[in-house]
């Protein structure tokens, strides 16, 4: 059973949440907040699986200080976004962030998103409108092999590089190589910012979860 708690929003929409989530075989409700900042201090001293934010509860905060919460989050549980954030995908990702979910997911993949989460994987759906730059074209991705597209378009799903080396039949150290190289030919500055590039070049479709590609 994953233990989730509800964070913000307007209170019938967290009711709803709670309800839906409660009435789960796999996820219970542990708690419900009405702001992000009570979130933090529950889990100051209870463990929990899960912690849903609504998106909007972000906005007007300063990059540094939501950085700063969203990690505090993350080091104590998976964080997943309800709602269109008011951050940049990097940002957000590098904080720890591991799913963003649409407000009107369906039932079943919100559920199916949940649980991904919940096993050490990314989802976001739909696709933020803030995006750290403009969507790469593919001129940009042809430098890549079709290797390295393999591996970028894993790299937003798999909670490392052992988990990605399984699903292609490759060594952890030859995955690393070729993130290495990755980020080199498409200028990325953090792995976060792979995350961001898979889902703005549309490489990853936001939402479903890629298995190993094809091709070499």
């Amino acid at each position: 059973m994953h233990r989730v708690i509800v964070a913000g929003g307007a209170t019938l929409v967290r009711d709803a949440y709670a309800h839906i989530i409660d009435g789960s075989p796999t996820f219970t409700l542990q708690a419900q907040t009405p702001t992000f900042a009570e979130a933090l201090t529950f889990l100051a001293t209870t463990r929990s699986d899960i912690l849903l934010i609504e998106a909007h509860e972000l906005a007007g905060v300063p990059p540094v200080a939501t950085q700063q919460s969203l990690r505090q989050a993350a080091a104590r549980t998976r964080v997943v976004l309800l709602g269109n954030p008011p951050a940049d995908l990097a940002l957000l990702v590098g904080a720890g962030v591991t799913g963003i979910l649409g407000l009107h997911l369906e039932l079943d993949h919100f559920f199916t998103a949940l649980d991904l989460v919940s096993r050490g994987g990314m989802v976001i759906s739909p696709a933020p409108t803030h995006a750290t730059s403009a969507p790469l074209s593919p001129p940009a991705l042809a430098s890549l092999s079709n290797r390295e597209r393999q591996v970028l378009a894993l790299v937003p799903t798999q909670p490392n590089n052992d988990a990605i080396a399984r699903l292609l039949g490759l060594s952890p150290l030859t995955v690393k190589t070729h993130i290495n190289r990755i980020r080199h030919k498409l200028g990325a500055s953090s792995r976060a910012h792979l995350v961001a590039i898979a889902y703005e070049s549309r490489l990853v479709t936001p939402g479903l979860t890629p298995h190993a590609p094809t091709g070499q």
